[in-house]
């Protein structure tokens, strides 16, 4: 997982873990920092994305 010393993660991947086997799938450490840094990348692009559109 390759993340920038200036962004803040909120969500660990335990804590990942635990909400997506809440919702019926499993996954490992590894598969849920994955995960994690898509959801991150694409939150990313539709705040950029919106802010650019102002």
């Amino acid at each position: 997982m390759k993340t920038n010393e200036f962004e803040k993660r909120n969500i660990t991947p335990e804590q990942a873990i635990k909400i997506l086997r809440k919702n019926g799938i499993e996954c490992d450490e590894k598969d849920a920092k994955i995960i994690l840094d898509f959801l991150y990348n694409l939150a990313k692009l539709a705040v950029n994305q919106h802010f650019k559109r102002c």
